[in-house]
Formats: C-alpha cells, structure tokens, sequence
C-alpha cells in the first residue's frame, strides 16, 4: 500500500513538472501577467533588436522561439532545437538581458535616431 501510494506521488509530481517545461514551447492564451505586459514590444541596442509580441513569440538572434515569463526575473525561449533560460531586469525603459555571462542593456526607444 505505501509502496504504490509512493509510485503514484511521483507520477504526479513528475507530470506536473513536464507539464510546466512545455508551458514556455508552446503559444500560450489567456491572461497576460505584468511582466509578460512590461516586456511587450520592441527593445534596441546596439547589437540588434528584439521584439516581444502578443502572440508569445520573439526572434532573438535570427531565431524564432516561444517565451514565458517566470518568476524571479527569467526569461525562458523555447524553439524547435533549442531552448535557452535568459536572466532580466526591467528599469524604466532599459531592459537588461544577462546570457552566457554577457549583458546587454536594450532600451524602448532607438540611440542616435528617430
């Protein structure tokens, strides 16, 4: 009895944990947290730009990926062959993306010009 009590609380905990992995590779409907709103739309810097759009998707260095937003500050891409979990602080209009021991700080509107 215990044994199989055990058996089915680890199906449970390793379905809802599959369950929330696939969350991120997968067009999401529904409400729209204040974070998925404050990051919506396009972000310049430098090395390019980045557009964060209603329907879940981003190109993010000439890729295609599904986003979500999770809590504690990641930004979690999700593509066909790849995934990638990005750190990120919103201040005013910079956003400042943390990957692969880079930063790179984007902001709302283009440096330089109009």
């Amino acid at each position: 009895m215990f044994f199989s009590r055990c058996v089915l609380l680890l199906a449970a905990l390793l379905l809802t944990g599959l369950s929330e992995g696939v969350f991120a590779a997968q067009s999401h409907h529904g409400s729209i947290t204040k974070e998925e709103k404050s990051l919506r739309g396009t972000w310049y810097s430098a090395k390019g730009s980045i557009t964060f759009k209603d329907n879940g998707t981003i190109n993010y260095k000439g890729k295609r990926y599904f986003y979500a937003i999770s809590n504690g500050g990641i930004i979690q891409l999700r593509g066909k062959h790849s995934s990638k979990d990005i750190s990120y602080q919103i201040f005013g209009d910079e956003l400042t993306l943390a990957v692969d021991g880079q930063t790179v700080v984007y902001s709302r509107h283009r440096r330089g010009g109009k």
